[in-house]
């Protein structure tokens, strides 16, 4: 019985402290339920300022806080530059920063921070770029005529004119191109037009698809040919910051923070900062070829650390996944120079294209096709670790001409040295479009180069070129080259070359260059070729690209007729002038050159040199005499009505265009300086500084008794609407003055008007105007 009651007690125990158990056992199931759920009601946001490894990241990031447990985002982690290791998260919730292995943190709800520590292996490398370009803005385009022309007279022996001209017509939707030359030669006259286009480019997708004339593309192994109708193809030529080969990322970690030195070959190329971590450096300039990248950087004690690594750069290759590509569709173009409108009545095509699968492997392929005649081929390059670069080539032709073309070639670079050995073979009866042309593909073609400097002034160089063409006989040709700077201002050079297929083809020259200063360069070259001697002996001097003459004068003979020549030079502003007389075995010429371009932009007509790329038509708002600067070098001044233009800007980069303040009337006003302008290629655009004239001046203020008014005195124009104070003896400064004024004065215990008039000095300058009375009168209560 009592056995009983005690089980039964202890039941009732039981069943009392059964809803406890099973309470405290939820309670444990939800507690990392909600750890897992910061989202709940009791999470809330907290902004923090974080320190990594005891550095301030001088960011301010969001948590979730529950319970003294902080929680982020992936996004927010990963803009702090740490990894979330072998936790997966889930892209839309937060993360426990428990929860990743090897962190640690202090939460300090009073400061607002998080002080985070955590292994390098969860830093994220800080990047950095050695090249440092700033990314351009938009390229822009106004809309636009623009007219290239060179004129050449000569009179004497034979009377003669010829004008090449460009018609080019711009806008941001194109270029519109027309080039040819007309001549005038004694009964003979004539126009032969040499190409005419139109050509769009896409910078977002580094495209440019051309009508008209054009270039087929081609591969080393492969040949161009001129051709009239579409093109479409990648322009890297858009992104002129884009580095489309490999280039080594230099990577290693920094104790503390630390500054950093990049050497190339001991020479240092870039220095910066780091944190403290792990830290990458991408695009590594400085060579092509073999060479040592050593990355200096200092330890917890202040001492230098420094990491090797060996490198190979050659520009040839692509960068992994980046491609190129160029198609070509229309008529081959014939006699070119001779004829304007001569097209093969046959249609043509071509296709050319390279792809980086990986720094160290690059793909090309090439083909083209014309009735009867089919062509296409496949080559690769392939960089051997740092040992050089292995390339090789074969294409296949069919329908007429059925053959193969085979090559192969080695280059391989280093400081003391570089060598470079290529074959390319003609297998069958090899033809291609420019073959169809007219133009024979090589049976043999072979070149091999080597080249050591000597110390840090001398070179030596070796070569040979071996050429055989159908129906002409072979040609093995050796030279050799020595090359010496004798200074700064000297250098020297000998060139002898051996045609082993045939001893009588043989010669020897040398050359000496001397620079005199203010672009000057005195020269003697003389030789001996197959038996015949040569030599010239001159000195010239260029014109500075702001502008100057030029002079030069020369003195020879070829051999068989010795000649004398004579020349001056001007460049300008609107373009470039020379005057040449010369001697030709007893004959004698006069010749005068013209050259420059003629720019119509937004309603105006401007002179200038040549312009081969992009330009800018500067405005300063009507004013003239503004000098003006490109790149830090002083171009010009504005003329009287306010314009000036800048030729032969860079296409798609940013070119830096500024106005001398300095040189300014002190009555004008300048909101900025300088500016970036990033024209499209062949187009211009307008750089316009906004300038405007104060109609201001200094008022000198007096009382009834001469003496000035008080400092702090509130004065009103009425005509301006400004309000402005009165300064220190008596003086005040009022703008946007007219031709009559009024100004109201109140002061402490008085008020007064004085009236004047204004007229704006001729020279520029800021008047005084005064002393003016102001009758004090007592002020009235309001």
């Amino acid at each position: 019985m009592p056995a009983s009651g005690s089980r039964v007690d202890a039941r009732r125990r039981w069943e009392r402290w059964l809803p406890c158990l099973l309470g405290g056992a939820c309670l444990a199931l939800c507690i990392p339920a909600r750890a897992q759920s910061p989202s709940s009601p009791a999470a809330h946001e907290v902004y923090l300022s974080v320190n990594i490894n005891g550095q301030a990241t001088t960011l301010i990031s969001r948590f979730r806080e529950l319970n003294g447990h902080l929680f982020i985002s992936p996004g927010d982690l990963a803009s702090l530059g740490l990894k979330t290791g072998s936790a997966a998260p889930l892209p839309d919730r937060d993360i426990a920063l428990d929860a990743i292995a090897g962190i640690r943190y202090r939460y300090n709800p009073g400061q607002q921070t998080v002080d985070i520590e955590a292994p390098n292996r969860l830093l994220k490398a800080y990047s950095l770029d050695t090249r440092g370009l700033e990314p351009a803005a938009p390229a822009a385009s106004g809309t636009g005529l623009l007219l290239n022309y060179d004129a050449y007279g000569q009179t004497g022996t034979n009377d003669s004119l010829a004008v090449w001209s460009e018609e080019r017509y711009f806008g941001p939707s194109g270029v519109l191109s027309n080039t040819g030359i007309a001549y005038l030669y004694g009964p003979y006259r004539d126009y032969v037009r040499y190409d005419t286009s139109w050509s769009h480019s896409d910078p977002a997708t580094l495209r440019t698809t051309q009508f008209g004339d054009t270039i087929s593309s081609s591969l080393p192994w492969s040949r161009s040919v001129r051709m009239g109708g579409l093109q479409w193809r990648r322009n890297f030529g858009l992104r002129p910051d884009l580095v489309t080969f490999p280039l080594p990322a230099l990577s290693g970690t920094a104790v503390v923070p630390s500054a950093i030195d990049v050497y190339i070959n001991n020479i240092r190329q870039y220095s910066g900062n780091v944190p403290g971590g792990p830290f990458v450096v991408n695009n590594v300039p400085g060579i092509t070829g073999a060479g040592v990248a050593s990355i200096v950087t200092r330890d917890a004690l202040g001492r230098p650390v420094s990491t090797s690594l060996p490198i190979y750069i050659d520009s040839r290759l692509l960068a992994q996944g980046l491609s190129s590509y160029s198609a070509e569709a229309g008529f081959l173009r014939r006699d070119y120079g001779l004829r304007s409108f001569d097209y093969d009545s046959s249609p043509a095509g071509s296709l050319s294209g390279r792809y980086g699968v990986s720094d160290a492997l690059t793909v090309e392929g090439h083909a083209e096709s014309t009735p009867g005649m089919y062509n296409a081929g496949g080559g690769a390059l392939v960089r051997l670790g740092t040992d050089g670069v292995l390339d090789g080539s074969l294409s296949v032709s069919a329908g007429r001409q059925e053959g193969a073309q085979a090559g192969v070639g080695y280059q391989y670079i280093r400081p003391d040295f570089s060598f470079d050995i290529r074959t390319l073979r003609k297998i069958g009866n090899y033809g291609d479009l420019a073959s169809s042309d007219g133009t024979p593909t090589p049976d043999v073609d072979d070149r091999i180069t080597f080249s050591i400097p000597i110390g840090k002034r001398q070179t030596v160089s070796l070569s040979y070129i071996g050429l055989a063409y159908p129906g002409v006989s072979k040609s093995d040709i050796g030279s050799i080259s020595y090359a010496v700077n004798l200074g700064q201002q000297i250098t020297f050079n000998v060139n002898a070359f051996q045609d082993f297929s045939d001893a009588t083809n043989t010669g020897v020259f040398l050359s000496l260059s001397i620079g005199l200063g203010d672009n000057t360069v005195a020269s003697l070259n003389a030789g001996e070729q197959n038996g015949r001697s040569t030599y010239t002996a001159g000195a010239v001097r260029t014109p500075d690209y702001g502008g100057g003459w030029g002079w030069g004068a020369q003195a020879g003979s070829t051999g068989a007729i010795d000649y004398q020549q004579g020349w001056g030079q001007y460049l300008g502003r609107y373009g470039q002038v020379t005057a040449t007389a010369q001697n030709l075995g007893g004959r004698s010429d006069a010749s005068l050159d013209l050259n420059g371009g003629v720019v119509l932009m937004g309603g105006h007509v401007e002179a200038s040199r040549q312009i081969y790329d992009g330009f800018a038509l500067v405005s300063t708002d009507g004013i003239g005499g503004v000098p003006v600067l490109s790149q830090n070098r002083v171009i010009g001044a504005t003329s009287s009505d306010g314009y000036l233009l800048v030729p032969n800007l860079n296409g798609y980069q940013n070119n830096q265009i500024a106005i001398d303040s300095l040189k300014l009337p002190p009555d004008t006003r300048v909101e900025a300086t300088e500016m970036d302008v990033v024209p499209q290629a062949l187009s211009g655009v307008t750089a316009r500084f906004a300038l405007s004239r104060y109609s201001a001046a200094s008022i000198v203020l007096r009382d009834q008794d001469g003496k000035p008014l008080p400092v702090g005195t509130r004065v009103h124009h009425d005509q301006g609407g400004q309000d402005t104070i009165v300064g220190y003896d008596g003086i005040t400064f009022v703008d946007h003055l007219r031709s009559d004024n009024s100004l109201r004065l109140q002061g402490k215990q008085f008020q007064c008007e004085v009236r004047f008039a204004y007229r704006r000095p001729a020279d520029g300058s800021l008047p005084t105007i005064g002393p003016l009375t102001c009758v004090r009168r007592p002020r009235m209560s309001p």
